[in-house]
């Protein structure tokens, strides 16, 4: 259906099925809910979605086998970051959540010594977009601290640290 047939059907209902249209797509379409949740929602709200996507996150980097680590789960993860991204409100949450996987994926390399070019550029080009945003809307005193620890972080894993250092000047 195109958006010239959607808005024809719109303006040939009456106020109470256009009500109705919106209590449908709002109860169907769970999208359609995460994004009113984000839209008109409390704060409490929005971070319950946030909380529960770092929860995501996590568990596709959790692995059982210390020895022989389970590879992260990098595609399942963009896809979160991408689905939270297209429903962000606040730019400084999106951040905080670039951050968190960051902050997350270096846990897990340097906790199982585990390296890979997917992760190493995983890791850098979500720093960068975390770094874009602060830098864009001015968030420096937010997360300066928090992007300065990561990078010192990255200090153990030598084929990525000069790419974060690099990254970290832009916000200094």
């Amino acid at each position: 259906m195109r958006k010239s047939q959607f808005t024809k059907h719109l303006d040939a209902l009456n106020e109470d099925e256009l009500r109705k249209e919106l209590m449908m797509l709002f109860s169907k379409v769970p999208e359609v809910k995460q994004f009113y949740a984000m839209e008109l929602g409390s704060d409490k709200e929005r971070k319950s979605l946030y909380d529960r996507a770092k929860k995501d996150i996590a568990a596709k980097y959790a692995t059982r086998s210390i020895r022989k680590p389970r590879r992260p789960r990098i595609q399942k993860i963009n896809g979160i970051l991408s689905d939270m991204k297209k429903a962000a409100i606040f730019q400084h949450e999106m951040a905080d959540l670039y951050l968190f996987d960051v902050e997350t994926a270096l846990v897990f390399s340097l906790q199982h010594h585990f390296f890979s070019r997917v992760l190493a550029n995983h890791i850098t080009s979500t720093f960068e977009k975390a770094v874009e945003i602060i830098r864009e809307h001015q968030l420096h005193e937010l997360f300066f601290d928090r992007c300065s620890q990561i990078k010192e972080r990255t200090i153990f894993i030598p084929e990525i640290y000069s790419d974060m250092k690099r990254i970290f000047n832009k916000i200094v």
